[in-house]
Parts: structure tokens; C-alpha cells; sequence
């Protein structure tokens, strides 16, 4: 081999331990990513549980409220009374699944 040849090889040795090396470092950073990406799944999964039970404890008092106020609205507390018993039937089918 001539020193040209000997230099070109050198040269294609050290950009190959660079691609290398850059390779590892993309593979460590896509690692950290893929856990970041399962923490804030499983976040999203825990503020979702809660926003559902906030809605429920909403819907709940606003219940309360039109029941509680008696001479209100009596449609509007059976509507929400009947929306609130077909919630728990579809809970309780799902538990005896």
C-alpha cells in the first residue's frame, strides 16, 4: 500500500469510530426519550382518571344542587337521576364481565 492509500484508510478508520460513536450517543438519547415517552403516558393516564372523576363529582353536585333546591327544575333532576343510573348499570355489567 502506498502512504496515500495508508492515509485515506487512517482517515475512513477515524470518521467510521466518529459515526460510531455518534451512533451509541443517538441510541442512548433515543433510550431517554422512549422513558420520558412511557413517565408522560403514564401521567396522561393518571390526569384522565382524575378528570373523569372530577366530571362525575361535578355532575354529582349540580344534582344535588337542582335536587336540593326542591321547587327547581323536577325534569332536569330525573334526566340527570336516569343518567347517573345508566352509568352505574354500565359499571356494574363491566364488573360482572
Amino acid at each position: 500500500m502506498t502512504e496515500e492509500s495508508l492515509l485515506l484508510v487512517k482517515e475512513l478508520k477515524g470518521r467510521i469510530h466518529l459515526v460510531f460513536g455518534e451512533f451509541e450517543r443517538l441510541e442512548r438519547r433515543n433510550e431517554e426519550l422512549q422513558q420520558e415517552i412511557m413517565a408522560l403516558k403514564g401521567k396522561i393516564e393518571v390526569l384522565e382518571k382524575e378528570k373523569a372523576d372530577h366530571v362525575t363529582k361535578y355532575e354529582n353536585l349540580k344534582l344535588a344542587k337542582s335536587i336540593a333546591e326542591g321547587y327547581g327544575d323536577n325534569r332536569t333532576a330525573r334526566l340527570k337521576i336516569n343518567k347517573l343510573l345508566r352509568e352505574i348499570d354500565k359499571c356494574v355489567a363491566l364488573l360482572n364481565e
